[in-house]
């Protein structure tokens, strides 16, 4: 007769229920998946962003944001769809290797992992030199601001999803205190705009382009505001509900994040006007006219706190995004391996390294410049992916979906590929090249392996 030995007890049960719901508590909520939407797109950038927006098209801007807001909407929707029918970590790599097979997912995966890693170089970098410029006393200690900051985020990442949730929350919200303070009082300052006449002519075309040429240079600089929406569904396998929650958080994020764009832009107009584009730092400077001095030391610490947020926010989604590739199988599976506290910490520690290999070599600056034109290579397939994905006999139902049929997933590619034709030449043949080494990559490293698609 049997003795039972396999068969766990009550207590071992019960205890493994509660260690379920404490993993399951310690993931990110709807309201915190939102604010970590918000925090991956709202950066140091906003804050000079009106000056290159200004520039080509003067307070008709606000109009050209409007429709560009649209067009971001458009991808952003088709990432809300399809990951609906996902609930684990990778994103765009998910969406892709189901609908397109390994091959399509490696590219994506490999090359998204490789330029966010670039990314997060540029944005600790970043971080020390706002640093310094805030406080000089740290002059010439550039790099190892940089190196500490890195080493700080991955050493929390490593602790495990609940302390990284902590800090992403806490550091969201601080940095979204000084831009809601701005666009709060900016919008007691927009009638004095209008009466000191800084709204007209409404239309100020740059005299070297044409309508449609300022257009499309405005649309691209709003574009690269909010680029780092994508990052959401990468870690949906932290996340409460993903298939649920992760749409309505990427549509809410980017809706909040349109409204805040917009006020600070109007209210910068407002106080400056022309006085835009003779200013380094036309945020402060405005909010220094509406309360005084204390402006400018608000939004400066307000920017340094943006730019601590998305380097929290990469630190938590880059090594995920590795991991995520080697649990399906493309990469070796040791980079997936994960600690007691379930953080992948071999890719936590290879995300790392190569940021820290990067901040060394000064290579990231022009590897970041990549990142617009690499980061449509995770867009183009997830719009596609609707389509194809709605064919195939999926296990789960999004329960979002994009309306009207194939008409947004076939805009938004349209303009996805509009996009990346005013990207530079020498980036787009970058980016092809990344796209070569990328399959011989998969080639070499899969090379035995079926390349097939999964429902």
């Amino acid at each position: 007769m049997q003795t039972g030995e396999n068969i766990p007890d009550s207590s071992e049960i019960v205890n493994k229920k509660k260690l379920g719901k404490v993993a399951e508590n310690a993931k990110f909520g709807l309201g915190g998946a939102v604010l970590y939407g918000i925090n991956a797109v709202v950066g140091s950038g906003i804050f000079l962003l009106p000056k290159d927006i200004y520039m080509d098209l003067g307070p008709f801007s606000l109009i050209a944001m409007l429709v560009d807001v649209l067009l971001v909407m458009l991808l952003a929707v088709c990432f809300a769809e399809v990951s609906g029918y996902f609930d684990k970590n990778g994103g765009a790599f998910q969406y892709s290797k189901t609908a397109f097979g390994n091959l399509v997912g490696f590219n994506v995966g490999l090359l998204g992992w490789f330029v966010t890693i670039a990314a997060w170089a540029a944005m600790a970098a970043g971080f020390s030199r706002l640093l310094i410029q805030t406080f000089p006393s740290l002059e010439g200690r550039n790099v190892l601001i940089s190196v500490l900051l890195v080493l700080a985020l991955s050493v929390i990442n490593t602790t495990g999803i609940k302390t990284s949730k902590i800090f992403t929350i806490t550091i969201t919200i601080a940095k979204l205190v000084p831009i809601i303070a701005f666009t709060l009082v900016a919008v007691f300052f927009v009638k004095h705009g209008i009466d000191v006449g800084n709204f007209t002519p409404f239309v100020q075309l740059n005299p070297d382009m044409s309508m449609s040429q300022a257009m499309a240079s405005t649309s691209l600089t709003v574009f690269y505001a909010f680029i780092g929406f994508e990052a959401m569904p990468i870690v949906a396998g932290e996340m409460r509900n993903p298939k649920k929650n992760v749409p309505k958080a990427i549509v809410s994020s980017i809706s909040i994040v349109s409204l805040l764009y917009f006020l600070i832009i109007g209210g910068t107009i407002a106080m400056l006007g022309t006085g835009i584009l003779q200013s380094n730092a036309p945020v402060q400077d405005a909010f220094v006219q509406m309360v005084g001095p204390a402006g400018k030391w608000i939004i400066s610490i307000g920017a340094l706190i943006s730019i601590l947020g998305l380097n929290m926010g990469d630190s938590l989604m880059i090594p995920r995004y590795g991991a995520s590739i080697s649990d399906e199988g493309l990469l070796p599976k040791v980079i997936a391996k994960q600690n007691s506290k379930g953080a992948p910490y071999v890719a936590i520690i290879t995300s790392a390294v190569i940021t820290i290999a990067l901040l060394f070599s000064g290579s990231f600056e022009q590897l970041a410049e990549l990142s617009v034109v690499f980061r449509f290579i995770q867009y183009i397939p997830t719009a596609l992916a609707v389509i194809w994905l709605r064919k195939k006999d999926m296990p789960n139902i999004p329960s979002f979906k994009v309306p009207f049929g194939p008409v947004i997933p076939i805009i938004a590619v349209i303009v996805s590929i509009w996009m990346v034709a005013a990207a530079d030449l020498t980036n787009l043949i970058a980016g092809a090249i990344g796209i070569v080494v990328a399959t011989v990559m998969y080639f070499i490293i899969n090379g035995k392996k079926k390349d097939t698609t999964e429902s």
